[in-house]
């Protein structure tokens, strides 16, 4: 029996051994974690909604882990991927998934979308008239230079019913070339797409990115014509690859959190946005 009760002893003080050993392994590994995500984070940011989605509802979550948040803005959509990709900025949110994934495929950054966030979608604006009826033939159209945003463009043009386009894939990789039927003869002129709701008083109708009109204050309730928002075309936190499993964790689970998803359903500046997949449902 002595014998036993010993071995048992044993066993207990193996088993806690392993155990804070255990924790001490998941600390270290928590430590390790937290040295490599700098005290201050440079978030890359576009005019736009996005930056105070972030200001207001992730950066207190942030704030209370003893992070500080630096949010640097950019004016078009190019700087930001380039500044994330060589270190200048650690986080950034101004993108689609698909707009991401066309400058990693053919630019060849190495940056990972780590979730996506509620989106407004891209709105058809014209400060001349309230329908398509309105405009006048050979009427000119400014949309987004970039490939993306520019078959994004083209493929609500195609819904409203105001072109059709050859291929049936034509909402994903469509350009200007692709026009097929145009009856009225629109004039699209590609333009960056922060110049398009500043150029209203030189063109007739803006396809205007959700961010850009947002930030020039265009109201949604007069528009065209509104952007149903697919989920590749919702805008997507992104951090350089390397950091996917810690800066990228760590706003992935600050945005996946109660708390943000509460503020954002409570703050009625966000009710036209649409919710990611991944959303609770109320």
């Amino acid at each position: 029996m002595k014998f036993l009760g010993k071995f048992s002893k044993a066993l207990l003080l193996g088993a806690a051994v392993l155990s804070l050993a255990s924790c001490g392994d998941e600390k270290k590994e928590d430590a390790t974690t937290a040295s490599t995500i700098p005290s201050t984070i440079k978030v890359g940011v576009v005019p736009g909604p996005y930056r105070g989605m972030l200001d207001k509802h992730v950066k207190p979550i942030l704030e209370a882990k003893g992070y500080k948040i630096e949010f640097v803005e950019f004016t078009d959509y190019v700087q930001p991927d380039a500044a994330l990709d060589s270190g200048d900025i650690d986080v950034n949110l101004m993108q689609h998934k698909k707009y991401l994934d066309g400058i990693v495929e053919n630019q060849g950054l190495k940056l990972k979308d780590v979730i996506n966030v509620p989106t407004l979608g891209l709105g058809v604006f014209s400060d001349k008239y309230k329908s398509f009826d309105e405009v006048p033939e050979g009427a000119q159209i400014g949309i987004p230079t970039d490939a993306v945003n520019l078959s994004r463009a083209l493929g609500i043009a195609r819904d409203l019913g105001i072109i059709t386009l050859k291929t049936e894939n034509n909402d994903q990789k469509a350009s200007i070339a692709d026009i097929k039927d145009n009856p009225k003869n629109f004039k699209f002129v590609p333009m960056e797409a922060a110049q398009i709701s500043r150029s209203l008083d030189s063109i007739d109708v803006g396809f205007v990115p959700g961010n850009y009109a947002y930030a020039a204050g265009m109201d949604y309730a007069k528009a065209l014509g509104i952007e149903k928002v697919l989920e590749p075309i919702k805008n997507v936190v992104a951090v350089a690859a390397k950091n996917e499993n810690t800066i990228g964790k760590l706003f992935k689970d600050a945005i996946e959190s109660k708390e943000f998803v509460e503020a954002i359903n409570n703050d009625h500046e966000f009710d036209a946005f649409t919710r990611p997949a991944w959303w609770p449902a109320k």
